[in-house]
């Protein structure tokens, strides 16, 4: 059977309902008096135009990349900044190619060694077996250069500065009183010179790459 509400009854539950809905309400609203007041700040962001790199609103300079996001005036100087940093890593990587250049030379050169094999001398197979390792190793140095350059020519001018010096001090009376002597120190010299260049090329560009890199 359906038990049938009457309009009084209906009222006077909705009343009650009233009523327990405004204590609710009360008491919340006690709660939150005593609550300690919390401060939401407004968070502004600045996006870099040129990495789309996400800043705080009162940055001057994208963090990223460095470039002005609040001065437009300063566009110029970044650019020119950044033409600057290309024309020093273009100059470096013709460094490293040359200083490549001359390990290919040096490993061809030594590579030569193979026809001491003919020469009347007892010491023939050490020195051939010499001249080919270390022609291996300078052609292995060269092609390593072209993924690590700065790790590669620092090795290859290690074993250049080991390698003069022996021979050096193993001739040392010759290599300053004849003229083969003085020739082989210049060219010592401007072969140690061109690698050190290369390898100090090869840090500017590790250190220029970094800067200009856009992540």
């Amino acid at each position: 059977m359906h038990r049938f509400v009457s309009t009084e009854d209906f009222n006077t539950d909705k009343e009650r309902f009233g009523m327990l809905q405004g204590k609710y309400i009360s008491t919340i609203q006690k709660i939150n008096s005593l609550l300690p007041a919390t401060c939401r700040p407004k968070y502004q962001a600045a996006i870099c135009s040129q990495c789309n790199y996400v800043n705080e609103n009162d940055y001057n300079f994208c963090i990223n990349c460095g470039y002005p996001i609040q001065n437009n005036q300063l566009v110029n100087v970044y650019r020119k900044r950044v033409q600057q940093r290309q024309n020093f890593l273009f100059k470096a990587e013709n460094a490293v190619l040359v200083a490549r250049v001359i390990l290919y030379v040096m490993g061809a050169f030594l590579s030569l060694g193979i026809f001491f094999i003919f020469a009347k001398s007892n010491q023939k197979y050490i020195i051939v077996v010499m001249a080919l390792l270390l022609s291996g190793l300078f052609f292995f140095l060269a092609f390593w250069s072209r993924r690590n350059p700065f790790t590669a020519l620092l090795t290859s001018f290690i074993i250049l500065i080991v390698f003069f010096a022996i021979n050096i001090f193993e001739r040392l009376s010759e290599s300053f009183t004849t003229l083969e002597g003085i020739t082989g120190m210049f060219i010592c010299v401007a072969l140690l010179f061109i690698v050190l260049k290369g390898v100090q090329s090869a840090y500017r560009i590790s250190l220029i790459n970094e800067e200009l890199q856009i992540r």
